[in-house]
């Protein structure tokens, strides 16, 4: 995100930037698996999910990046970075996951930080960066939850391809029909065009590998590490500082993430120490009273 400041200083736009970062992504893991002597083929029955994700990560690419046009690179990652309270209201409403009480009370933190993100900005921020931002990180949400329930057993590049290039279709045509077309003018521009694609293109297949093996709401809340790394490098960088509410707010949604990632390992603990004792428990102690008495 912090690089395609880059881009768009360099004069490209949105889709620009999104559209490059696919079109790479899609031709390098092609080329890979090709090589590789690796088929690219899905399983039919899966080939219409496929599809509706590769829409979702049209959204996702250029909602993420393309928010940064509009507002600032620590503002964008932490409006985005809301996906995983998204995944967990997903996940408790579909009863996919059980609905604990620490879990919920920490949703309702984390639209608490939300708001107070978004009244902080009111005025202050172009709403097109604030929707892009919102949008990618709904459709992230939904993309975690259907790939973690759906495609575990397919291979993870083979996902990114199929999606891939059904967004970069999607883009295609919302380059031709709505979106500005600007490419850059200045060689500091054009780097940060290859910047994005090559680290998107690279992090996308760890990402949904990651989705595949540990689940939506674990795969979301390794990511922590991602808002405080962009908004890091957007002050090296970029010299950009939050407002103080933006920031409290982002502190109240990244302490809800992690408030939800403790509650989740301390109840898989818990559950693991009453397995083990359960399995350690002598003969004896399983009987019945009838038993006991005879």
């Amino acid at each position: 995100m912090a690089v395609a400041r880059y881009a768009y200083d360099g004069g490209a736009s949105g889709i620009v930037v999104a559209g490059c970062r696919t079109t790479l992504m899609t031709a390098a893991i092609a080329l890979g698996m090709t090589l590789a002597g690796r088929s690219l083929r899905l399983p039919r029955k899966l080939m219409p999910l496929a599809l509706f994700n590769g829409l979702l990560m049209s959204a996702m690419t250029y909602g993420n990046i393309g928010a940064v046009e509009f507002i600032s690179v620590g503002l964008a990652a932490l409006l985005f970075f809301t996906f995983p309270i998204i995944i967990a209201v997903i996940v408790t409403v579909l009863r996919i996951e059980p609905a604990h009480p620490v879990k919920l009370f920490a949703i309702l933190l984390a639209f608490f930080g939300l708001a107070m993100m978004l009244g902080a900005s009111v005025g202050d921020a172009d709403w097109r960066g604030v929707v892009f931002s919102l949008v990618a990180a709904v459709c992230t949400a939904i993309n975690g939850v259907l790939v973690a329930r759906h495609f575990r057993e397919v291979n993870a590049f083979v996902i990114t391809f199929h999606f891939s290039w059904t967004a970069l279709i999607v883009l295609v045509v919302i380059g031709i029909f709505f979106a500005e077309v600007r490419f850059p003018v200045t060689t500091g521009g054009w780097a940060g065009v290859a910047g994005v694609a090559v680290l998107q293109a690279s992090a996308m297949p760890m990402y949904l590998y990651a989705l595949s093996r540990i689940g939506a709401l674990k795969a979301g809340m390794f990511t922590n590490v991602q808002p405080v790394v962009s908004i890091f490098e957007a002050w090296v960088l970029f010299d950009e500082v939050l407002g103080a509410l933006q920031a409290l707010g982002g502190a109240l949604v990244l302490g809800s993430i992690g408030l939800m990632q403790w509650a989740d390992v301390r109840r898989r603990r818990l559950s693991l120490t009453t397995a083990t004792a359960a399995d350690q428990m002598p003969p004896a102690a399983t009987m019945s009273t009838g038993e006991k008495e005879t």
